[in-house]
């Protein structure tokens, strides 16, 4: 199975829990057993006297960059499912700089206080009372900072995209620049710490045998320069399909949902999916379904999305939204459905319901529910059965009222989505 995981479903919510909770426990352990969780050695750093965290912190980089590198050139891990943090430039340069005179004046970051405060270090548990502190109060200011902080959006941005460069050259310019930064290191501390940098295991040390560390930095250096020219480690545009799969998928209807199931979800504020539109954006305009993105058949492309992602498409008939579910599967989207009928079957039932002649009891009951959701979406109910809805109904999108219509039918809770940080 390929990675992420999680992201696959190799394991659900709770598992994801203590999978987080576990590695949170080890990387605490680690940074303890690096001295991070000493001030002394972290601040160390700004004098040039000791700069292990640099050492650490640039091996830790260069080692997931290379490794999630060639792990998605042979195939084992899909980058397209790893968390890119959206960038706001001017406020993330601007947290980067708090972030760092607190670093400077506290001899902390978040994460080492931590480690700090749980081997008992006082000094660690003030920093920590400190950020809490600090989060209480961007929280309460948050509405005065709200605008600030998402000033600037570029969006989930990488390098390569944003300069039009290959990823695996990139990759090798981190490595080298990794490698520059040790050697500056070594230097600084042999200059302005106590000299034990120029002997033993390192990269300026004679004499000039192949050590560990110069080991490392040799297939470092051998491992960058076969990225720059080993490509692109996202998939490309050529996709493989098993055409037998997709026809019976296709003939058990399995890949479709249903108008009252979708009204249903909406009312109770599912929101494990993505609904796309493919209509044009005048009819768009005109009506659309509540949360619904607008992505015309010709401009979908298969990185609009995470390729784990639940995607329900309808289009006016329901063709486009077929011709869109086969470029969707076959670009390997795992979880892909049609809105039966399109928009025709949600006006005809959902937006426009008629009562049925001579209706039953429970027929009655059914209609007065449909009714209920109707109006929810900004309908008109037909009172009569053979009356037919107007060809083109002026509805402007409607406004979603907090409390759901009586007697939706069961609709699956919304998972959490849990990314980043």
């Amino acid at each position: 199975m390929m990675a992420p995981f999680y992201k696959f479903g190799l394991f659900g919510e709770p598992a994801s829990l203590i999978v987080a909770f576990v590695t949170g426990i080890g990387f605490g352990f680690f940074l303890e057993r690096a001295g991070f969780g000493n001030a002394r050695i972290l601040a160390a750093q700004f004098y040039f006297r000791n700069l292990r965290v640099l050492k650490v912190m640039f091996t830790a980089i260069v080692t997931a960059m290379v490794g999630l590198y060639f792990l998605s050139r042979i195939g084992f891990v899909d980058l397209s499912l790893v968390y890119l943090v959206p960038t706001f430039l001017v406020p993330q340069v601007v947290g980067g700089i708090i972030l760092g005179v607190g670093f400077v004046i506290g001899g902390y970051c978040p994460g080492t206080s931590c480690v700090a405060a749980a081997t008992g270090r006082v000094d660690g548990m003030v920093y920590l009372l400190g950020m809490f502190a600090g989060l209480f109060g961007f929280a309460e200011a948050y509405p005065h900072l709200e605008g600030f902080a998402h000033s600037t959006a570029m969006g989930q941005i990488t390098l390569p995209r944003l300069f039009d460069i290959p990823y695996g050259l990139v990759v090798f310019a981190v490595v080298v620049m990794a490698l520059g930064a040790f050697v500056a290191a070594e230097w600084a501390e042999t200059k302005f710490g106590d000299g034990s940098a120029a002997g033993g295991d390192s990269l300026l040390g004679g004499p000039w045998k192949l050590t560990p560390v110069r080991r490392f930095a040799l297939v470092l250096g051998v491992l960058g320069l076969v990225a720059a020219v080993a490509g692109n480690p996202y998939r490309g545009s050529r996709v493989t399909m098993d055409t037998r799969e997709l026809a019976i998928e296709a003939g058990r209807g399995a890949d479709q949902v249903s108008s009252d199931q979708l009204a249903d979800w909406i009312v109770q504020g599912t929101a494990d999916f993505r609904l796309v539109d493919l209509r044009g954006e005048p009819k768009f305009a005109q009506y659309h379904i509540p949360s619904a993105q607008n992505v015309p058949l010709a401009s979908l492309s298969p990185d609009f999305a995470a390729r784990n992602e639940k995607i329900i498409l309808y289009s006016g008939d329901g063709v486009q939204a077929a011709q869109a579910w086969f470029i969707l599967k076959a670009s390997g989207f795992s979880s892909v459905y049609l809105l039966r009928g399109g928009m025709e079957e949600w006006r005809r039932s959902i937006l426009f319901p008629s009562e049925p002649k001579g209706a039953t009891p429970a027929e009655s009951i059914e209609f007065a529910r449909r009714c209920a959701v109707s109006k929810f979406f900004g309908g008109t109910p037909q009172a009569g059965a053979g009356t037919r809805a107007p060809e083109q109904p002026k509805l402007a999108a409607p406004v979603l009222p907090t409390a759901p219509p009586p007697q939706p039918s069961a609709a699956p809770k919304p998972k959490p989505k849990r990314e980043g940080c």
